[in-house]
């Protein structure tokens, strides 16, 4: 073999590492996104199913609000929150029709969990209840309602690859925690 073809095949030999590093990185960073991602989706589903599921079995008053709120809490699925309370926090609201001698509706509001950031309780007096909503319980002769109940739970995702405060649906970066909420109306 010739002086000029060991030189070639040398050459090559580096850029063929050269392409594998780079093709190593940009595979090691979909994966990663992807883990990330996956992470955030269920998290995201579980937290909209733990809403749902709470707003529905709290509109049939078949427990106090607390024992509501110890059941929503004590849920085993992604979120974990037993074991994290400082990673949650979850509103329920009541909202009982008004009668002949208040028609307005009157909203009761019982929170458990210790997340503060970028939570926000349901506002009064509706309790987040949207104005068409409203209508069927503000007693007008009759409330054609007795009842909506209103379930807000917030949890924060912690990351868990090293692109995890890479914020998804915002498309910025930083080091604030994701604070996702979820919120049912039953």
């Amino acid at each position: 073999m010739s002086q000029h073809t060991h030189q070639l095949c040398h050459d090559e030999r580096g850029s063929t590492i050269l392409e594998l590093t780079i093709s190593l990185m940009l595979f090691l960073f979909m994966a990663f996104g992807v883990i990330e991602y996956g992470s955030i989706l269920n998290e995201r589903n579980a937290l909209t199913q733990l809403a749902r599921e709470g707003a529905s079995m709290a509109s049939r008053n078949l427990t106090s609000d607390q024992n509501m709120l110890d059941l929503l809490e004590s849920t085993d699925n992604a979120l974990d929150m037993a074991n994290n309370p400082s990673k949650y926090r979850i509103f329920l609201a009541t909202i009982t029709a008004g009668t002949a001698a208040d028609n307005a509706p009157t909203c009761a509001i019982v929170e458990r969990g210790g997340l503060n950031n970028g939570v926000q309780a349901p506002a009064l007096p509706n309790c987040d209840l949207d104005a068409n909503l409203m209508g069927y319980v503000t007693y007008n002769g009759v409330a054609q309602v007795g009842q909506f109940t209103v379930v807000k739970v917030y949890y924060q995702h912690d990351p868990i690859t090293p692109f995890g405060n890479l914020d998804w649906f915002n498309g910025s970066s930083g080091n604030a925690p994701t604070v996702m909420m979820s919120r049912a109306i039953f």
